[in-house]
């Protein structure tokens, strides 16, 4: 079914947010910009979203989005660990490189932290979390991967990269004179992320005995323990 005309309408101010945030930051960001903008009233924009700090929200909620392949375009089922972890950092890199406007808000996020005091998670990517947990769980079971590494891992190594990327992208013009957002250098850094990952998996480092690099926070029980371990089934915490 077509989307509505308010429905496209709605859409083009979180389009126009994301831009002018990410461009902007959210103090100087104005409401007057974004309305003229998106073509929505002042008026409309405050009932859709209450005010800017609801559509800033919103907007990072939908950038989010955008950095997460859909679950529809992986290979769920994948009998060698190895191609779908590959498959899975193409996609994910792609994602990344046709939205770098959404990793600059995400970013302007971590370093401003806006939503500090909300307990409200940002998006969902636990199918994809979970997906790319089976491929580890099998390749470390078939012995082409080694132990100790979880999804959060593989996601910190990549978002670390992408974000680079964008984020650096005028120090490392400055000093070393090497444009990261050209094409071939597009082409590399996706390489370069590929090898990363699949070597970080294959090295032949001895086993830590732990399950991860890194610790997720665990729900404490009423009971006052905490909750399973990150394989246990339990949804995995926001990524981004």
């Amino acid at each position: 079914m077509p989307a509505s005309s308010e429905s496209r309408s709605v859409d083009a101010v979180i389009d126009v947010a994301i831009q002018q945030f990410s461009e902007f930051g959210y103090s100087e960001a104005k409401l007057e910009s974004i309305s003229r903008l998106s073509g929505m009233s002042k008026r409309m924009i405050h009932y859709h979203f209450g005010d800017k700090k609801g559509l800033y929200r919103q907007a990072l909620a939908v950038a989010a989005q955008r950095l997460s392949p859909p679950v529809d375009a992986l290979e769920i089922e994948s009998g060698v660990p190895v191609e779908g972890v590959r498959k899975l950092v193409d996609r994910i890199f792609q994602q990344h490189s046709e939205h770098p406007e959404a990793l600059s808000l995400l970013a302007q996020e971590n370093r401003y932290r806006l939503l500090e005091n909300t307990t409200q998670v940002i998006t969902d990517v636990s199918e994809v979390s979970l997906h790319l947990d089976k491929l580890l769980m099998l390749g470390q079971d078939s012995g082409a991967f080694r132990p100790g590494i979880s999804a959060n891992d593989i996601f910190t190594l990549i978002s670390s990269l992408t974000m680079y990327r964008v984020t650096s992208h005028a120090m490392m013009h400055n000093l070393l004179r090497v444009d990261m957002l050209t094409e071939a250098n597009t082409a590399g850094m996706h390489r370069l992320m590929v090898d990363a990952v699949l070597s970080f998996l294959t090295a032949n480092i001895p086993d830590s005995g732990h399950q991860s690099y890194l610790v997720a926070d665990s729900p404490v029980e009423e009971d006052g323990a905490t909750g399973s371990d990150i394989y246990s089934g339990e949804d995995p915490t926001a990524l981004y």
